[in-house]
């Protein structure tokens, strides 16, 4: 009896084992890297794969990866869009990416979305898509450690000097800026931002560093130099250092191996927000295995970053480390100044903002009479809330002046407009994104719009509706035209569609307004990283940053809006999508 008891009982353990077996699932599944050149995406890349290996050995369901490397520069740009492209023709179970360009894979994300098939992406984001799952480290969070930690180094009425090596076309780096700059500013720091270089890769920072040397000759003429990356912050320390230019303290961004050994010999750098590289790619692994395995998966999460310093880098654990619980939860909010005026006193308030005509933003109608998204979105917080909305017409060009005389409790405006400047706020909400679109000629394949092919082609280019009036383009002008005035948009599909012209150039979101007013099936529009990313925020002075709680209230309706269709409803009608992947 005993014999047959245990025959029985293994041959019901053989069939769990395998039914258990045959129930088991693999998943093919493409994975686009960038480099594998780069230090930092390299533990990118050994994060995700580590954390794929993991899942495999548990048994049952599998992940079987089909990598592919696209490589560096323009050449790496091109091989990634030839890449995902043959992946989409094998229509894998997931695609997993770090994307080489944001704006490249546009019609890739596009026809992803088509096919169903979920689009993973991590360190940078596509535009123009819709993205299962997107991680990045947490830029402006780190900007404003920087900012912080430059801020307590400093007797507290003592005004700044700074200078800026920033890469203004992705947004990442800009969020960067932007934390720095909002983190002295709520400290009541008073700042000047000297000179701003561009420098994100070792060329770049050694010329701008030569350059700053000729504009700064003089010791002691700067107090604090920001970069936003290391690629180009290590040659510039160098270049520093060599010279003998240690009157200057740097902070900056990544933490790479080198600059956290500055921090340690006391060269220069006093400060590096370094990002978990690996843990950016565990995490885009995590999110691939509970979506395949029906879990629940956050449509974006940011990876905190660690502010080494010389306190605290012997216990900073590297790219490949893991982030710190008392990271993980170190998310209380900074408590706003108290506004003005009591919530409570409904109809009683008016808000005026200052704004300079731009549809589909905010468009002028007639004399008081207002048109734009951002209009109706302020139009159902301004009926929700109970306050009087008075939008004010004034040119790009005046509107901080406007603000800071009071004549406006607000401004709403291209953030590179009040970027710099220290006397006022950046509050609320992201209120939109705009960037340089790219309309084509009929039948054109391209996917990247940059300044090599753009040398080849023959461009019609508009103002892109900032003060800086137009595209930082080198483009011959034997083979350009740029055209003014009010129905711009209009003559550029115009031209565009007679053949006129090889390339149209403008705000991206106005010639996506005007191409569904006036639709033209043959043609094409592409978002393009030419000029890089630029949002449109509201500013207040320091003393009322909050009036009539106004910030609050657009992230309240933002929240919900965003959770019950509102705002896609009304962008449906301007032809425009959400940029919520440019939150923070």
């Amino acid at each position: 009896m005993a014999k047959v008891n245990a025959l029985a009982f293994f041959i019901f353990i053989s069939l769990f084992t395998f039914s258990h077996l045959s129930s088991a699932k693999s998943f093919e599944v493409s994975v686009l890297y960038w480099s594998m050149k780069i230090e930092g995406q390299v533990a990118m890349r050994k994060g995700f794969e580590e954390e794929i290996s993991l899942f495999n050995k548990k048994g049952g369901d599998k992940v079987v990866l089909t990598p592919y490397v696209a490589g560096e520069g323009r050449k790496g740009i091109t091989n990634q869009v030839h890449q995902v492209g043959e992946v989409l023709k094998a229509k894998p179970a997931a695609i997993v990416i770090q994307p080489t360009d944001n704006s490249a894979l546009a019609r890739a994300l596009e026809e992803a979305n088509q096919l169903k098939i979920p689009v993973f992406a991590y360190d940078q984001y596509i535009v123009n898509g819709d993205m299962t799952f997107f991680t990045t480290s947490d830029n402006y969070g780190g900007g404003r450690d920087n900012g912080d930690y430059i801020h307590g180094l400093f007797d507290k009425n003592k005004e700044l000097r700074l200078v800026i090596f920033e890469y203004p076309k992705v947004s990442s780096t800009i969020d960067r800026v932007d934390g720095f700059l909002d983190a002295l500013r709520d400290q009541g720091r008073k700042f000047k931002v000297l000179k701003r270089y561009e420098a994100v890769d070792p060329a770049s920072g050694e010329e701008a560093a030569r350059q700053f040397l000729k504009d700064f000759p003089q010791k002691g003429s700067v107090d604090v130099i920001f970069t936003v990356n290391d690629g180009g912050g290590l040659s510039i320390v160098k270049t520093l250092h060599e010279k003998k230019r240690t009157d200057v303290i740097h902070a900056t961004f990544d933490g790479d191996p080198l600059s956290v050994e500055n921090i340690k010999q006391g060269k220069i750098t006093v400060i590096d927000s370094a990002q978990f590289c690996a843990e950016l790619g565990r995490e885009t692994a995590r999110a691939l295995i509970a979506y395949l395995t029906k879990g629940e998966v956050l449509e974006k999460k940011l990876i905190p970053t660690y502010p080494v310093t010389a306190k605290t880098l012997a216990n900073y654990p590297g790219w490949m480390g893991r982030v710190p619980a008392f990271l993980q939860k170190n998310e209380v909010k900074k408590t706003s100044p108290s506004p003005r005026v009591s919530p409570n006193q409904r109809n009683l308030l008016t808000i005026k903002i200052g704004v300079a005509p731009l549809c589909p933003y905010l468009c002028e109608q007639g004399p008081g009479v207002w048109g734009g998204y951002i209009y109706n979105i302020l139009k159902e917080v301004a009926s929700e809330r109970g306050f009087n909305l008075d939008l004010e017409s004034i040119p790009n060009t005046r509107l901080l002046s406007a603000l800071q005389t009071r004549r406006v409790n607000y401004i709403i405006v291209p953030a590179d407009l009040v970027r710099y400047e220290d006397q006022i706020r950046i509050v609320g909400p992201k209120l939109g994104v705009n960037y340089t679109g790219a309309i084509l000629t009929p039948g054109s394949k391209e996917s990247l719009i940059d300044e090599d092919l753009l040398r080849t082609k023959k461009v019609v280019f508009a103002d892109m509706g900032t003060h800086s009036g137009g595209p930082h383009l080198e483009i011959p002008a034997a083979r350009s035209l740029k055209v003014t005035g009010a129905d711009v948009a209009d003559r550029m599909i115009k031209m565009i569609g007679d053949r006129r012209v090889d390339v149209a150039l403008g705000d991206y979101n106005v010639l996506r307004y005007s191409l569904v007013k006036k639709p033209r099936a043959e043609l094409q529009l592409l978002p393009t990283s030419l000029t890089g990313f630029n949002s449109l925020v509201l500013v207040g002075t320091p003393r009322e940053s909050h009036f009539g709680y106004l910030p609050e209230n657009l992230d309240t309706w933002f929240t919900r809006a965003r959770a019950d269709g509102s705002l896609e409803k009304i962008l449906n009608k301007y032809n425009l999508k959400d940029w919520k992947v440019f939150d923070r």
